[in-house]
């Protein structure tokens, strides 16, 4: 039967090279969260063909506006079941929303997927629609051979992930609509690599206030933008000490990793800027990357202190995203099983990792309370211009999770 199964995916690969290619179309840019209905009715539909129990939920406005300042843009979060009477299940989850684009793509619309040899680029390619596209080809392939799999299965399309999740996978698992004993985040490892785990995160938003004036006398003024700027270089002293060994972190596979800071992803200025005007506001963020042993509580303590220091005239700091680091057992049954199905099909030996990015598996590991692992398709060039995703390996992982859907959760 496993045999059946892998030669549906074989000989569908264009059809599942279209599925990404339409679910790339739909721009889902989050902020502010475009179209997300749109992607949820298609997914939706695309759920019930394959004769899974679906149902979409609209977090509730007032939620929303709590989270986001605004309803204007509505949340939606899908969750599908295939019940095959077994004892366990195992819940499979996928954001859907996607990064702003910017810069000039091979295909012009990044909205548009094109090909290029083995590749197809369009934004959310590989982060993470093509994901999204390998697991329902997996339901699919099942479905349409007859097989039945090891455990029930059901699936979540998430909204908000880039924005840290909360009125996505983590609403979903808060609102106990989570019904699983094991979970699959689609991304987080890829190719031989199973992730058991990832970094942690401390967004802050730093504001400097100083004192409009007219550029021809900037000293009446106080100028917020000088003052940004050092700040930031103050800084470097504090992002240099995160280098140090006893910061470090060894990974699964022996790999060591540091702590790290990313100054001014994002910076800008007052409303009344103008190229004659001393500037009387300037904003920057801070990025803080947690490895395993951080705390998000001592690491926002220490970051402020040196902030506090580096900052004259005194400055707000808000903090608009927390994210614990998250760490599982690779000894559980749950990655080992997977790490079998993963050589069954890369034919090579799997590994473990932890990624330093962050992904919605703290939200069914830690706040769920579920084993978890992440795998997903091997994207390239993840948020920026020209991401993209190899066909081949969209099939591969398809068949990966098809293999993993038709093995029991005991390691052999």
């Amino acid at each position: 039967m496993k045999a059946k199964v892998h030669q549906y995916i074989g000989e569908h690969r264009e059809e599942l090279l279209g599925s990404v290619q339409t679910l790339v179309r739909v721009d889902t840019t989050n902020p502010p969260g475009r179209n997300y209905r749109a992607m949820t009715d298609a997914l939706l539909g695309r759920c019930q063909d394959l004769d899974m129990q679906a149902k979409v939920h609209r977090v509730p406005d007032q939620e929303v506006r709590r989270v986001l300042g605004s309803d204007e843009f509505p949340r939606y979060n899908l969750i599908a079941r295939w019940d095959a009477g077994r004892p366990q299940t195992v819940h499979f989850n996928a954001h859907y929303d996607v990064v702003p684009c910017s810069g000039q793509w091979k295909f012009g619309d990044p909205f548009e997927p094109g090909l290029a040899g083995d590749a197809l680029y369009g934004r959310g390619s590989g982060d993470m629609k093509g994901a999204i596209a390998a697991l329902l080809m997996a339901v699919e392939a099942l479905k349409e051979t007859g097989a039945e799999p090891a455990f029930n299965i059901e699936c979540s399309f998430t909204a908000d992930e880039e924005t840290g999740g909360q009125l996505g996978a983590g609403w979903i698992v808060n609102k106990g609509l989570v019904n699983a004993d094991f979970a699959v985040v689609c991304e987080g490892a890829a190719g031989t690599q199973v992730g058991c785990g990832h970094n942690g995160v401390l967004w802050l938003e730093v504001e400097l206030t100083g004192k409009a004036a007219h550029a021809s006398s900037p000293e009446q003024g106080v100028n917020a933008f000088e003052a940004m700027a050092s700040v930031a270089q103050k800084l470097q002293a504090y992002k240099r000490k995160l280098n140090a060994p006893q910061r470090c972190y060894e990974d699964f596979d022996g790999r060591s990793r540091n702590p790290t800071l990313n100054i001014g992803g994002t910076f800008s200025g007052g409303e009344g800027d103008k190229v004659n005007t001393v500037p009387a506001r300037a904003r920057f963020s801070l990025d803080r990357r947690l490895v395993p042993g951080e705390q998000i509580a001592m690491v926002e303590r220490e970051l402020r202190r040196a902030i506090e220091r580096a900052a004259e005239p005194p400055c707000r700091v808000a903090v608009p995203l927390r994210i614990e680091p998250c760490v599982v057992d690779a000894e559980h049954a749950l990655p080992q099983a997977f790490a079998q199905a993963v050589q069954a099909v890369r034919r090579r030996t799997a590994s473990y990792r932890l990624s330093s990015g962050f992904t919605d598996l703290h939200y069914f590991a830690v706040d769920g309370g579920l084993p978890g692992i992440g795998y997903g398709v091997k994207g390239e060039r993840a948020h920026g211009v020209d991401e993209r995703v190899r066909v081949r390996d969209l099939a591969l992982t398809a068949r990966t999770y098809a293999e993993f859907m038709l093995r029991d959760l005991e390691v052999h």
